[in-house]
């Protein structure tokens, strides 16, 4: 689960017009201003990032992975005039336990900088405290002989007052925070390793964040990043790779990983050539993307390899940002081939995944059949069908209920029924009848619930409340 708290794009005005944390009242200043006073009001440094949902740290090491992410587009200038404003986007994800929460840096921090890689320029500052901002993102640099932000520089940015709430589970418990490389911490509250050790609530707060090496991007260059297949020369938006797997019958993810690259390169247009775009997915991506379907991937990077998978590369431009995906089906005709069978739907179906966590908004509609697997999964005390795609078991599952159907007794006699007024026949179920109902109930005109009984596409219903 992945919880979206606010995520809003930080023009100079849009950024100058919001205080972090909280305020009461903010004087929007244009870009060309460069030291405002402002009559914010800020709170005290709480908790902002919020992870109590995700309950109690259980890794064996006590990690919790937090990212810092940031889009910074240069200015444009004409003549020694700036023509269009530098604009930053961010966010921070704090990950625990499989449960993601994305705050918007506004929301974050309490006090945010931009400089460049040096430290040396200050390009924009907020400061909570002065309650002054200082912003340079649509000015010229006279001393610079160019703008503040020039496409294709690295900056910086700080974050400071940044506070996480883990929940009363975590209470007085350390934790370590995993960060990229770019990424450091420091705060009263920082140890060795980036430990912190959280208070008897379970939060911690006043972290400052530094981010290195956000590369501004080129607003001028729209270009897209696409990948190419190497053996054919063509562009591809869906691919397929074809390997063997060894006598064991498994694969191995990082001599896989090795293959795709080689066979899909990324390209961008820059400057009327098309130059290359590093992949930005990692061995260590291609195995969560390998886990989350299910597939197992020991310490050595080996698995049994699956007849058909999928996997996954991305790419992404420094020069504008641009994002590519390249879906890859990788076809192994040597690989295990799950055992599955054809069954029909009688009741609209949606998708979960392992826990039992829906998946997605599609469904599979009543009367359309499905391949899934010979026998049933259990999870949380549920039969679920695994479904099969290309002899491969996907981690997605059906409840059992919507396919064969649950057996009920009857409490009392049951007339079946076509709609709310009309009966289907002239049947009568007697009671003590054990009958068989198909997924959850329908609520018809009459407002009254009906369940689905007969395995076929007849419109035979039997009111709730006789069961």
């Amino acid at each position: 689960m992945k919880k979206n708290l606010r995520i809003v794009s930080i023009a100079a005005a849009a950024l100058l017009a919001v205080a972090p944390v909280a305020a009461s009242a903010v004087s929007t200043v244009s870009a060309a201003d460069a030291t405002t006073t402002t009559t914010a009001t800020t709170t005290t440094n709480k908790p902002t990032v919020d992870l109590t949902g995700a309950g109690a740290v259980t890794n064996a090491d006590k990690t919790v992975t937090v990212t810092p992410n940031f889009t910074l587009t240069a200015a444009v200038a004409k003549d020694k005039k700036v023509t269009a404003s530098a604009t930053l986007q961010g966010t921070i994800t704090a990950s625990l336990n499989g449960t993601s929460v994305t705050a918007n840096v506004i929301d974050a921090a309490k006090d945010v900088t931009l400089k460049s890689n040096t430290g040396l320029t200050t390009i924009y500052k907020y400061d909570a405290d002065k309650k002054t901002i200082e912003n340079n993102l649509g000015k010229w640099n006279e001393a610079a002989g160019d703008v503040y932000v020039k496409a294709g520089n690295d900056y910086q940015v700080e974050l400071k007052g940044v506070g996480f709430s883990f929940g009363s589970a975590n209470a007085n418990k350390e934790v370590s925070l995993k960060l990229p490389s770019n990424v450091t911490v420091a705060g009263d509250a920082v140890k060795d390793n980036n430990k912190v050790t959280l208070d008897q609530y379970g939060n911690v707060t006043n972290l400052t964040f530094t981010v290195k090496g956000i590369k501004a991007y080129d607003a001028t260059n729209t270009s897209a990043v696409q990948f190419y297949n190497t053996n054919s020369g063509l562009i591809e938006s869906k691919a397929t790779y074809i390997t063997l797997a060894d006598n064991d019958g498994n694969l191995n993810v990082n001599t896989l990983f090795d293959g795709l690259k080689k066979q899909y390169k990324a390209v961008q247009l820059q400057n009327g050539e098309l130059k290359d775009v590093n992949v930005t997915t990692t061995a260590a991506d291609l195995t969560a993307e390998l886990e989350k379907a299910g597939i197992k991937v020991n310490a050595a990077g080996d698995f049994e390899a699956p007849a058909s998978f999928t996997a996954t590369l991305t790419a992404k431009s420094t020069v504008n940002g641009k994002v590519a995906t390249l879906p890859v089906t990788v076809t192994v005709p040597n690989g295990k081939v799950v055992p599955s069978q054809s069954k029909t739907i009688m009741h609209n179906a949606y998708f979960y995944d392992k826990d039992a966590k829906r998946v997605g908004t599609d469904k599979v509609t009543r009367y359309n059949t499905v391949t899934v697997a010979t026998s049933t999964t259990t999870i949380n005390g549920k039969a679920y069908y695994e479904v099969v795609e290309n002899g491969k078991a996907t981690g997605k599952f059906i409840n059992a209920d919507n396919i064969d159907g649950t057996k009920r007794t009857l409490k009392h006699n049951a007339y079946v029924y076509k709609s709310s007024k009309k009966r289907a026949n002239k049947v009568v179920l007697k009671k003590g009848t054990e009958v068989t109902t198909y997924g959850g109930s329908y609520t018809f005109k009459n407002g009254k619930q009906y369940y689905k009984i007969g395995n076929n596409t007849d419109k035979t219903y039997v009111k709730a409340s006789n069961f």
